[in-house]
């Protein structure tokens, strides 16, 4: 017998099945909140992280500033590699973070900068490397690369 031959509520039973998964699995993927990716997910390794800082001034990099910093899984480990300064101002702040697994973009306030402020983003390429950059008014004025050479040996590293 053929599927021609068969009834046709026979033959609707799988295709309403499908439809109601296909249903399912749309409604999860639109409750969820992919601007607010879980800590949890994050994807780079802890350990020594070597990372080179250039300011940007009038669209020409600065001599690079090396750093060595000891990156752990605390509770929020994007908070270590978007620690990033806004040269010329102080005490800023970062508000309106959009996350994903391998990525985090902010809007940056500082005292004294005017509105509409500057965008941070850190991009990891892999678990071991990543770039950022800081803008204002849609110019670069930081930009930063790290790559992690080794596990952390010391908690005072």
């Amino acid at each position: 017998m053929d599927q021609f031959s068969q009834p046709a509520q026979a033959r609707r039973g799988p295709l309403v099945a499908r439809a109601l998964a296909v249903l399912v699995l749309l409604g999860a993927a639109l409750i969820g909140e992919p601007s607010h990716a879980d800590p949890g997910d994050f994807q780079a390794m802890p350990g020594l992280w070597k990372i080179v800082m250039r300011n940007i001034d009038h669209g020409h990099a600065g001599k690079p500033e090396v750093q060595w910093h000891c990156v752990d899984e605390g509770p929020d480990p994007w908070t270590e590699f978007a620690d990033l300064g806004v040269p010329g101002y102080t005490q800023c702040h970062r508000t309106d973070e959009h996350r994903s697994s391998t990525a985090l973009a902010w809007s940056v306030s500082c005292p004294g900068l005017s509105s509409p402020g500057g965008r941070g983003r850190v991009n990891f390429d892999s678990a071991e490397h990543y770039t950022a950059s800081i803008s204002l008014k849609g110019q670069d004025v930081v930009q930063v690369e790290g790559s992690r050479y080794a596990a952390c040996t010391s908690p005072k590293d």
